[in-house]
């Protein structure tokens, strides 16, 4: 599944480049973020310590933003055990951050895979607890500390699982999601599309609702900013609470940026982004998910996802919203229908997405 996206660059029996291309120790060696090993290693030093972007969405303004240490977290323990003590976070950090969205009445939404918060039925779903991932706190510019996150930004709705001879762009756009659901009741959609290439093409879509969108927070910025800020920023933290020591050792538990392991493209529709994440971008990444597909019934594993904090004022992070997937069955997926929605809907949603139609492979980014 999207576990994939930190692990290991080892399996070479599964990757496509030559060895001209990529030496590779077989085995599955230590990798602290997720690169396409294609790419020089310059300019994968360049890419994970040289950023400079906007700090507000690629809008610029007078207000003073200092910017903290931008490159790639260097702790690989971003998520721990479950079953780990958790440490408390300190009061300032605690002040710090936003306060969590008020409680979201969810049984008007549904999705294909059913939540099960024992964790014992076949493809479910639950919500793991927030302090399991650990974030950068409030003094991290000057000791790299991390603390457990607080209380998710936005709340896991349901979860879509999909499957087609295409791949699936756009998922929001369908009649009756979460997302078109949410955009009726005023609220705010993130959606997560985690397509999975093949000769049958899969989806694992997350939907994640809030009633508001503060004004000039970093979940403001991120969802009205550009591309090139949401690929700088957005990061998967991965976990396995179940799984075999290869599926743990391939995945890791360190983040990344999701936009330079990737391709990820973004639909800015009406009361919703989503993001295209497109697995088949990455040699590596599709690699392991041989490994990983093959045994996914097996698996329990978590998925958070968070807005990178690249200035002070940003400090301490906090995690948009996570997943735990439960024994996932390739069988339970379904076709959707995405061509059965509302004409006004897809038109608002191409004057409101300002890179084009995510259908068109040409608005794919190249990482």
């Amino acid at each position: 599944m999207a576990l994939i996206f930190t692990c290991r660059p080892g399996l070479r029996g599964y990757s496509s480049q030559t060895d001209d291309e990529c030496h590779i120790t077989p085995g599955i060696p230590v990798m602290e973020d997720m690169v396409d090993p294609s790419f020089p290693t310059s300019q994968k030093h360049h890419e994970m310590e040289s950023v400079v972007e906007p700090a507000h969405g690629g809008q610029t303004g007078e207000k003073s933003t200092s910017v903290v240490d931008q490159e790639s977290d260097e702790d690989p323990e971003d998520y721990q055990d479950p079953q780990a003590n958790i440490e408390e976070e300190s009061d300032s950090d605690a002040k710090a951050t936003e306060p969590p969205p008020e409680k979201i009445d969810m049984s008007c939404f549904s999705g294909i895979l059913h939540r099960d918060p024992e964790e014992q039925s076949r493809s479910c779903w639950t919500v793991p607890d927030s302090a399991l991932f650990k974030v950068r706190s409030k003094n991290f510019p000057t000791d790299k500390s991390k603390i457990p996150a607080p209380s998710y930004l936005m709340e896991l709705a349901a979860i879509d699982w999909f499957k087609d001879t295409k791949r699936m762009d756009n998922v929001g756009r369908q009649k009756g999601c979460v997302a078109q659901v949410a955009a009726d009741k005023g609220m705010h959609t993130f959606v997560v599309n985690i397509q999975i290439p093949g000769p049958i093409h899969y989806s694992l879509v997350m939907y994640f609702v809030t009633n508001t969108l503060e004004e000039g927070s970093l979940l403001q910025r991120f969802f009205d900013g550009d591309d090139e800020f949401r690929n700088s920023r957005l990061k998967l933290m991965p976990g396995v609470p179940k799984g075999s020591w290869i599926v743990r050792q391939s995945v890791g538990s360190s983040s990344c940026i999701l936009g330079k392991a990737v391709d990820c493209s973004y639909v800015r529709g009406p009361g919703y982004l989503e993001v295209d994440v497109d697995i088949g971008s990455s040699a590596v990444a599709n690699g392991v998910l041989g490994l990983v597909f093959g045994v996914v019934t097996t698996l329990v594993v978590d998925m958070a996802f968070l807005i990178q904090a690249n200035t002070y004022d940003e400090l301490p992070e906090q995690v948009i919203g996570a997943a735990r997937l439960a024994h996932v069955e390739p069988a339970a997926a379904i076709v959707p229908d995405l061509d059965n929605n509302s004409d006004s809907k897809d038109s608002s949603n191409d004057d409101n997405n300002n890179n084009t139609s995510s259908e068109d492979d040409s608005s794919k980014k190249t990482n």
